[in-house]
């Protein structure tokens, strides 16, 4: 195979490291083989007050020489302090920052040479994100020699293809870690959340929405959302087309709340319908159009009081009250529920408007629904 062709599936390989972490190994074999080298590695280097390789993809090295190596000799290689202090110095090879004699009295090279027979090192970096550094590294045997002039300058024609390839796999893993971990949080809301595009066509539902269709105690989940009262049902249609036609204008409602009855004769759930943005990767196949909170507040703990008091710096009598207004029971059934006056209740009202910044009843219940939902 000519040189070019080599080079071509190098980099053919590396693009699909990038994509697949899982094939490094085989990109660093054929690379190992392109420039005659003895060993490899793809490593990410973090900005950690004492240097650590969090990654670390390795070929022809034993494996209890690289656990000890990350575990303990990390900070003590001249390559990697050199690599810390330089973050931008695109290519770096030992040559620059120390000679063979030196080497020859270095405790991390004096351990080095007892576990492998490799003595020379070419890599390549680049900065995907601040404080992280990330790359791959060559490493030739003392028999084979070091890199010379001509090895640094065909690495320089990988590094290019490295350097986008991994800036491509560090954008879309950053992505995909961003998406699981929203998801995660999602799974854990003890709120029922439901996602719908544009055509009010359910994409994603939670653990918790699951949960009250399976209950069938008035919410119906299919490939639309529905509930089991026709006033309801009704009620809830509306919003969804309103929130559905909402454009940006800062005079739009931001959110429609209501409650549900439910056929068991609980207490109603509380429903919060929003419009989300609409501005989406061109190649997403996941574009939400609304979102439907549905708290239950049967299923309501504690913990839910607790939050309030938290975050708003309400009494306990404003939190009772609080609560029950975000069920979406009105301030006089509220007041006679908990035994005081609808004069009283209307004074812990305007308190709690001020503590929470709001003006309207309904805005309030917004904000409430969506600070119980962050459980």
């Amino acid at each position: 195979m000519n040189t070019e062709a080599g080079i071509l599936e190098v980099v053919e390989a590396i693009y699909d490291a990038a994509m697949d972490e899982s094939r490094w190994p085989i990109a660093l074999e054929k690379l190992t083989r392109l420039t005659d080298s003895q060993a490899a590695s793809f490593w990410v280097l973090d900005g950690s007050a004492q240097p650590r390789l969090p990654v670390f993809t390795s070929i022809n090295f034993e494996q209890n020489f690289i656990a000890e190596y990350l575990k303990c000799m990390v900070p003590h290689d001249p390559t990697v302090q050199y690599l810390v202090s330089h973050p931008h110095q695109p290519i770096v090879h030992d040559g620059l920052f120390i000679t063979e004699r030196e080497k020859d009295r270095h405790p991390y090279y004096d351990w080095h040479g007892r576990h492998s027979d490799t003595r020379f090192r070419l890599v390549n970096q680049m900065c995907p994100a601040p404080a992280v550094q990330a790359g791959v590294a060559l490493h030739r045997a003392r028999r084979v020699g070091r890199y010379e002039a001509h090895d640094i300058e065909q690495f320089e024609v990988l590094h290019r293809h490295i350097e986008r390839a991994l800036a491509i796999g560090f954008r879309i893993g950053s992505l995909g870690t961003l998406q699981r971990c929203t998801i995660d949080l999602l799974e854990r809301n003890p709120a029922a959340i439901v996602l719908l595009d544009e055509h009010r066509r359910v994409v994603y539902a939670n653990r918790a929405a699951g949960s009250l269709h399976e209950q069938r105690d008035g919410v119906v989940l299919a490939a639309t959302l529905s509930l089991l009262r026709k006033p309801d049902n009704d009620r809830l249609q509306r919003l969804l087309a309103e929130s559905s036609a909402l454009t940006e204008s800062p005079h739009a409602p931001s959110a429609g709340v209501m409650r549900a009855l439910r056929p068991s004769g609980k207490r109603p759930y509380a429903v919060l319908v929003t419009p989300m943005p609409r501005r989406y990767p061109a190649l997403s196949t996941l574009r939400p159009a609304i979102c439907v909170i549905i708290t239950d507040p049967e299923a309501q703990t504690s913990l839910s009081g607790s939050r309030l008091k938290a975050v708003f710096g309400l009494t306990d009598a404003e939190t009772q009250l609080a609560l029950r207004l975000a069920t979406g029971e009105d301030l006089q059934a509220t007041a006679a529920k908990l035994r005081i006056r609808y004069g009283t209740a209307r004074t812990r009202l305007v308190e709690i408007f001020r503590k929470t910044e709001t003006h309207r009843q309904g805005e309030l219940i917004r904000l409430l629904l969506t600070t119980l939902a962050m459980g």
